[in-house]
């Protein structure tokens, strides 16, 4: 059995060890590489989520988590709106930190032009142009993303559901009618697709609501249901949940631009009567989805 002075020895040792140790650690605490630590966790959270859902859209968190994560916000005083327009003034904030974006967005304009000049048929340019509408809509949904991911954080707003989605609308639809109307405008001054300015520039607009509706539906669609069944094709297996997944909000948009397509597709025809027709179905399309829009 050791005797009392070996034990008082040891014990005195072991609290000196620990005194340099703890020491040693305290002065090492400002050169723990900490970028590189949270970098490896947030990796390791984007794989698993993305393993764990197997959909598509875990790419567009990732890009938007990595885009903010890595950059210094300012604070700054909650604007005074009343309402549902207050969670939504984070979506004008969010685009109005990123001009870059807002320069390629309107940069990105000219491509139906270059298309027409390419040659396109009529109904290839209607469909790039509405396309290009739609995907510059989905870039202002990330907060409707976001409500459909976590219904809870979405509650704590204290808005009703169907007020708070009307007014998230409103950025998605000046973003697409801006943009639709300024491609039409560039194609019909390129000449290459003998569209008169006058009457088909203004679709742009009255389209705008569809494209808003159908974006916010590509925002809050569910995750891909890989559990449906597998269509055998000569071309290969066809998995019908992705295929669900990717109608969904294109297809609002199709079925809510159906006057435009017209105008846009046929020669000739008087666009006055489709102008109004389409800006009564856009309006007609967008509440009907905001009245049918549930919380998850």
């Amino acid at each position: 059995m050791p005797s009392l002075p070996a034990l008082a020895a040891t014990a005195a040792g072991a609290v000196v060890t620990a005194g340099l140790l703890a020491r040693h650690a305290w002065r090492s605490l400002d050169r723990i590489p900490t970028l590189t630590l949270t970098t490896a966790s947030t990796r390791a959270g984007h794989v698993a989520s993305a393993t764990a859902s197997l959909d598509t859209s875990a790419l567009t968190w990732i890009v938007e988590d990595n885009h903010w994560r890595a950059r210094r916000l300012g604070s700054r005083r909650w604007p005074r709106l009343s309402g549902p327009l207050a969670p939504a003034w984070q979506d004008w904030r969010r685009l109005a930190r990123r001009p870059g974006w807002l320069a390629t967005i309107a940069g990105t304009s000219v491509l139906p032009a270059v298309f027409a000049q390419a040659g396109a048929p009529p109904a290839a340019l209607a469909m790039a142009v509405l396309v290009g509408g739609l995907a510059v809509a989905a870039t202002a949904t990330s907060s409707a993303r976001r409500d459909a991911g976590n219904p809870a954080l979405a509650r704590l707003i204290g808005t009703a559901h169907r007020p708070t989605l009307a007014a998230r609308a409103v950025l998605p639809a000046l973003l697409s009618g801006t943009w639709t109307s300024l491609a039409l405008l560039l194609t019909g001054l390129s000449g290459a697709a003998n569209l008169p300015l006058s009457d088909v520039a203004p679709l742009g607009l009255v389209v705008a609501p569809a494209l808003a509706a159908a974006a916010l539906r590509m925002a809050r669609r569910a995750p891909v249901d890989h559990s449906m069944p597998i269509i055998e094709t000569p071309g290969g297996p066809i998995p019908t949940g992705i295929l669900k997944w990717s109608a969904t909000g294109p297809d609002l948009a199709l079925i809510g631009s159906l006057p435009a397509l017209i105008a846009l597709t046929t020669p000739g025809v008087a666009t006055a009567p489709y102008l109004a027709a389409q800006a009564v179905w856009s309006a007609v399309v967008l509440a009907g989805y905001v009245w049918r829009g549930r919380a998850r």
